[in-house]
């Protein structure tokens, strides 16, 4: 130990330089790891913002619940969507109507034909025949674009503008 202290002695100047740029290099660390530090506080800071969590593992273990529970509502939507395209495409969304003159002696188109059909061409027909002795109405089931009645081709015309629609 002596041998040490006359070593001090005797480079003073040599062991106070090197004591200085070691505190220098200690401090820049030292400022480093806190600007780092800081840093990691805020991300820390910001990851468990909102939540009630006080480390990563229940972090991981409320997101876990959260995707499972986003994934039973995405089943359900799912599911809901195909009922409502099913339901669409059941139901009348393809209308045709054509006006047309059926009696030579009465002026103008005022007479009609409709067809009121689903996405496979299945619906109904509504023709409306306006004379002088009065209106007449016909309603005629269709199934596949085709009907167990006779059409007329306005009806038939009616239901090619609706399909096209």
């Amino acid at each position: 130990m002596t041998n040490m202290i006359q070593f001090i002695a005797a480079n003073q100047e040599t062991a106070l330089i090197i004591t200085v740029l070691l505190f220098l290099a200690l401090t820049i660390w030292s400022i480093y790891l806190t600007l780092n530090l800081r840093t990691l506080k805020q991300k820390n800071r910001s990851l468990f913002e909102g939540s009630k969590a006080r480390d990563l593992e229940e972090i991981i273990y409320e997101q876990i619940k959260n995707t499972k529970e986003t994934s039973k509502a995405l089943k359900e939507l799912e599911i809901k969507n195909r009922d409502t395209r099913n339901l669409s495409l059941s139901s009348i969304h393809k209308v045709g109507v054509v006006r047309f003159n059926p009696f030579s002696e009465v002026g103008g188109n005022q007479s009609f034909a409709i067809a009121l059909l689903d996405d496979s061409g299945s619906g109904v027909t509504i023709s409306s025949l306006f004379g002088r002795e009065g209106t007449r109405i016909y309603a005629k089931a269709i199934k596949n674009k085709e009907s167990e009645y006779k059409l007329s081709d306005e009806e038939k015309e009616a239901i090619e503008k609706a399909m096209s629609s």
